[in-house]
C-alpha cells in the first residue's frame, strides 16, 4: 500500500527532522514535502522507497505525533490565537520578568514564538485540544493555565499522547477552544474558565440527585445537602442508607447531621415512594 501523508509526516516528525532536512535528501523542496504530507501531491514510488530509507529508524519511535486532521487543526489554532495575542510564545504571553537587554530579550521572544510552529509543539497543542475537551467548562475563573499544564500533562502521558506541554501550547488551545481566558498582570500565565476537577454528577432518582435539590432549605437537612454539594467524595453512586452512614462517620460527622441524614433518607424514599405511585 503507498505511502500516505500523514505517514510521511509521523515518520518525519519521529526522525526529529524538519520538511527542510528531507526536502534536501529527497532531493525536492520543502515546500513538496509540505504538499505530499497534506494529500496535495501522491508520494511517488521512488520518493517512497528514500523516504523510507532515511526515515525507517526512527529517533523518537514514542514521539506522540497527531493525526492528519488533529494536526491541521493544531496548526489553525496557532494562528487563530496569533491573531487575538500577538505577544503569545511558546512561553506564554509577554511580560517584564526578566531584566535583560532589551536586544536579546526581544530575540528569546520571537525564538519562543517561532517554536510554536514547530512539530513538537502542534503535538503538544493537539494533546491540550482533546485533554480541553475532557474538563469542564464553566462561567468563572478557576484554573491557571500552568496549572492545566501539568494537568494536561498528566493526562496526555495516560493516553498515549503529548507527554510534556508549555504553557504557551495550552494557552493556544484554550484560545482555540474558546475557553474563557483572563490574562494575569506581568505574568505568562492565564486564569481559565475550566473546572478540571468538577463535581460528581449524581444520577437523576438517586439521593444524591434529590439531596442536592435541597440545597436553599433552611434546616439541618438543607445544611447536610449544601455540606454534601462541596464535597467532591461525596457518594453520589449508592442510595444505601449503611454506606451513606458508614462515609459520614468515616468524616467524623456529629451526631446531629447523622440525624439529619436519617430524616434526608426518610423524605427521599417517602418521595420515591409517591412518584411510583402516581405512575
Amino acid at each position: 500500500m503507498a505511502m500516505t501523508g500523514d505517514e510521511l509526516r509521523a515518520m518525519r516528525v519521529r526522525k526529529r527532522w524538519t520538511q527542510s532536512q528531507l526536502a534536501t535528501h529527497l532531493k525536492v523542496t520543502p515546500q513538496y514535502v509540505g504538499m505530499m504530507e497534506r494529500g496535495e501531491k501522491d508520494i511517488q514510488s521512488h520518493i517512497e522507497d528514500a523516504a523510507r530509507s532515511a526515515l525507517g529508524d526512527p529517533d523518537h519511535p514514542n514521539l506522540y505525533v497527531p493525526d492528519g486532521a488533529l494536526y491541521r487543526e493544531a496548526q489553525q489554532a496557532v494562528l487563530a490565537a496569533l491573531r487575538q495575542h500577538p505577544d503569545l510564545s511558546l512561553n506564554g504571553f509577554r511580560y517584564n520578568g526578566f531584566d535583560k537587554d532589551p536586544f536579546e530579550g526581544a530575540k528569546s521572544e520571537h525564538d519562543s514564538r517561532a517554536r510554536l510552529f514547530s512539530d513538537d509543539s502542534l503535538a503538544q497543542i493537539a494533546t491540550a485540544i482533546r485533554w480541553i475537551d475532557s474538563v469542564k467548562k464553566i462561567k468563572t475563573y478557576k484554573c491557571g493555565s500552568y496549572g492545566a499544564k501539568h494537568r494536561a500533562e498528566r493526562w496526555g502521558k495516560e493516553n498515549g499522547l503529548a507527554s510534556y506541554i508549555a504553557n504557551g501550547a495550552l494557552i493556544v488551545a484554550a484560545v482555540h477552544r474558546k475557553v474563557g481566558l483572563r490574562r494575569e498582570q506581568n505574568n505568562p500565565n492565564a486564569e481559565l474558565a475550566l473546572d478540571p476537577d468538577p463535581m460528581p454528577e449524581p444520577k437523576s432518582g438517586t439521593f444524591a440527585h434529590w439531596l442536592h435539590t435541597q440545597t436553599k432549605r433552611n434546616d439541618p437537612i438543607g445544611d447536610l445537602a449544601r455540606d454534601a454539594a462541596q464535597d467532591r467524595t461525596f457518594p453520589v453512586d449508592t442510595s444505601s442508607g449503611p454506606k451513606l452512614r458508614s462515609y459520614m462517620r468515616s468524616c467524623r460527622a456529629c451526631d446531629e447531621a447523622i440525624e439529619a441524614l436519617e430524616e434526608a433518607l426518610s423524605e427521599w424514599r417517602a418521595a420515591k415512594k409517591q412518584r411510583v405511585n402516581r405512575s
